[in-house]
């Protein structure tokens, strides 16, 4: 087996296959399709090989030879964990000059492989954007008037004239050009005042209505609009209100705090700290990845290299499968998926190569600096790795290992390059 690396991300394996190894392929080739074949005189499976070539021959077993060598060495290929560690293609058979039995010939194997060749854009030293997590008390407030808002009551208002945050119950009919359109008409329909569910300007002209009146709301539609004929259309509303509903938050004592039944907070000023903590740990958190993503996007900037379009490929596949499984799972069409997301078919295409080919950067820099910086994980941690895991699944730590070594291989791969990354970036 002789290996070429060329251009940086081709590699070329070759094999010599001897006069003396053909023969024994082709023997091979014969056993497994002279079991299917019948000759006059002869039980099927059971004609001898003289007969066989005499009626087919042996050149009908060339292409079935081919396959069990091709078989044989790409299993051969793979067996070598420096070449198989590097390929991120399918491998490509072909013969190098003429297939002759008697001199014996060349097979050749073709394939991508990571690229080599080229610098990695600097990875130590990176400068990032100093972590803010300083938490406000507009913040907390904020917070805790969500808690309180968790645990409003509604009820009918006394004064039946809607305030914006009140609750209305009504009925309406819309129509542009005077002519009444699809899915603008609803009896009993309930909204908070405010919350911004309807089109701009609709909730606001609702604000003092009284139960009972009826009004003409008009509004125009925005741009873009999910119904396309309606965009930047002028509508009418004429909308009844039927009954308006005021929500009552509760107080905020100590009493209210205790009823929370809180592990971390018995008092108001307890709760504050509590969720002011809760605030700082997740801007903390928020705050580290976003600081790696900068890290890592600067380092890809920097780094130039042709990646083997099988690489993109293998990473745009990826991403556009995970949406059509989704889509199947909904049991709806691709297209109705990608609507609901905001996207057309185009856009998908366009999205699922960018972040193909960024993907496919960031594998090979990845690759880059853990072979520069010696990355590998140690026996001993991918091991403890699998006692973890075993734990967590209720398996064998062995049949973890087994299963998942190239997913712990890589997990510990990426977790070292952060921590090297990050470990050396400077805040600015």
């Amino acid at each position: 087996m002789n290996t070429e690396f060329i251009a940086g991300s081709k590699a070329k394996v070759t094999f010599d296959v001897t006069p003396e190894k053909f023969k024994e392929t082709l023997d091979a080739a014969f056993e497994k399709v002279g079991k299917n074949v019948s000759v006059p005189g002869f039980r099927k499976g059971h004609v001898s090989r003289e007969m066989f070539n005499k009626q087919f021959g042996e050149a009908s077993l060339y292409e079935t030879a081919l396959d069990l060598l091709c078989d044989e060495f790409s299993k051969e290929i793979f067996a070598n964990k420096e070449i198989a560690n590097k390929v991120v293609s399918q491998l490509i058979p072909s013969v190098d000059g003429n297939l002759d039995a008697k001199e014996g010939f060349k097979l050749v194997f073709t394939f991508d492989v990571f690229p080599t060749e080229f610098e990695v854009g600097q990875y130590k030293g990176v400068e990032v954007a100093k972590k803010n997590t300083e938490v406000t008390d507009e913040e907390v407030e904020s917070n805790i008037k969500s808690i309180l808002s968790s645990k409003a009551t509604i009820s009918e208002k006394a004064e039946q004239v809607i305030a914006k945050g009140d609750t209305a119950n009504f009925d309406f009919e819309g129509s542009v050009d005077g002519k009444l359109f699809d899915g603008g008409s609803a009896k009993g329909y309930e909204m908070e005042i405010g919350s911004g569910q309807f089109i701009p300007g609709f909730e606001d002209q609702m604000i003092g209505m009284k139960a009972g009146e009826t009004k003409d709301v008009n509004v125009t539609f925005p741009t873009p609009y999910a119904a396309k004929e309606l965009e930047g259309k002028a509508a009418v509303f004429k909308v009844t209100v039927n009954s308006v509903k005021e929500t009552k938050l509760p107080e905020l004592t100590d009493e209210f705090v205790l009823s929370l039944k809180r592990d971390d907070a018995k008092t108001v000023e307890e709760l504050k700290s509590a969720i002011k903590a809760q605030l700082t740990a997740s801007k903390e958190e928020s705050e580290k990845n976003r600081q790696i993503d900068e890290v890592v996007n600067k380092i890809l900037d920097a780094t130039k290299v042709e990646l083997p379009q099988s690489m993109i490929d293998n990473f745009t596949n990826d991403y556009k499968s995970r949406y059509e499984q989704q889509a199947k799972t909904y049991n709806i069409p691709l297209e109705t998926l990608l609507q609901l997301s905001g996207m057309d078919m185009k856009t998908f295409e366009e999205n699922a190569k960018k972040i193909g080919e960024r993907q496919a950067l960031f594998q090979v820099v990845l690759d880059k600096v853990a072979t520069i910086e010696k990355l590998q994980p140690s026996q001993e941690e991918i091991e403890a790795r699998a006692e973890e895991l075993a734990k967590q699944l209720n398996q064998k730590a062995s049949d973890v290992l087994k299963n998942r070594f190239n997913a712990i291989f890589s997990e510990f791969i990426y977790n070292k390059f952060i921590d090297l990354v990050m470990s050396n970036a400077k805040e600015i």
